[in-house]
């Protein structure tokens, strides 16, 4: 009987090392690869770069597995912990650019002589689709241009406006600085000219304080990433994205690309 006894605590004993020790050599494996959240704060405050940054964020997710948090942020490095990657326009690392045109007041551009080269819009009708830049008026025809304060020397005449497309829109100057998309929701008749020299445009750039926030960026810059741009209707610094049929953005893309 002690003899049965001693074999059967040493099989029971086997047994639970048996099980036992792969549970034991599996730890140190999962211990090797915490959980981490690769953090990015965006300070640039215009809502396409936002929806941009959003789109490739999920994009990053799945094709990593690496956990995107994107927070709106001040536009300030000073705030809390640094991020894995900022992005803000004063950074080092340009990745996309907010595109803007002139677009003056044309109550009825039906009247207007042609040609002109301008392009013309009509409240809640498609533009006529015209590829060729329209001539800039001259300076004592153009009058107050309003924009952003980032643009106020892209041309004569800028008075800086935090609003400008509703200024425009309330009639306080016949002249703006705006993006396609505020002038698609413009309620009166316009015309939109490119901004000559490249001075229509702010870069969106990024900087990275880690390893991860670099491999994000670097995700930013690669070619499905800046063709996605046009989703969100802004501009790449290296790949052509729009045609006439998306005739303001074909329109500033062009002023981009005048010298080639």
């Amino acid at each position: 009987m002690k003899k049965l006894l001693v074999i059967f605590l040493f099989l029971a004993l086997s047994g639970g090392l048996l099980f036992l020790l792969p549970q034991a050599l599996r730890a140190p494996e999962t211990a090797e690869k915490p959980f981490t959240i690769l953090r990015v704060w965006n300070a640039d405050g215009e809502p396409a770069v936002q929806s941009w940054l959003r789109g490739q964020a999920r994009a990053y997710e799945k094709a990593t597995g690496q956990r995107v948090y994107l927070r709106a942020a001040p536009k300030s490095e000073d705030q809390g912990p640094l991020p894995d990657a900022l992005i803000q326009p004063e950074v080092e690392t340009l990745l996309a650019l907010r595109g803007y045109a002139l677009i003056l007041r044309d109550e009825n551009p039906a009247a207007t002589p042609a040609p002109t080269g301008a392009l013309f819009f009509r409240p809640s009708v498609p533009p006529e689709r015209l590829e060729t830049p329209a001539p800039l008026p001259e300076e004592r025809e153009l009058g107050a241009v309003l924009c952003p304060e980032a643009l106020l020397n892209a041309l004569p005449g800028t008075v800086m406006s935090a609003q400008p497309a509703a200024d425009f829109a309330q009639g306080k100057a016949d002249a703006a600085l705006l993006t396609p998309g505020q002038a698609a929701g413009l309620n009166t008749g316009y015309r939109a000219c490119a901004v000559p020299g490249g001075k229509g445009f702010l870069p969106v750039k990024g900087r990275a304080y880690t390893e991860a926030g670099e491999a994000f960026l670097r995700w930013l810059q690669d070619d499905a990433a800046q063709r996605a741009l046009a989703q969100a209707g802004l501009f790449s610094p290296r790949l052509r994205l729009y045609g006439p049929d998306d005739p303001i953005r074909y329109l500033i893309e062009n002023s981009l690309w005048a010298g080639d």
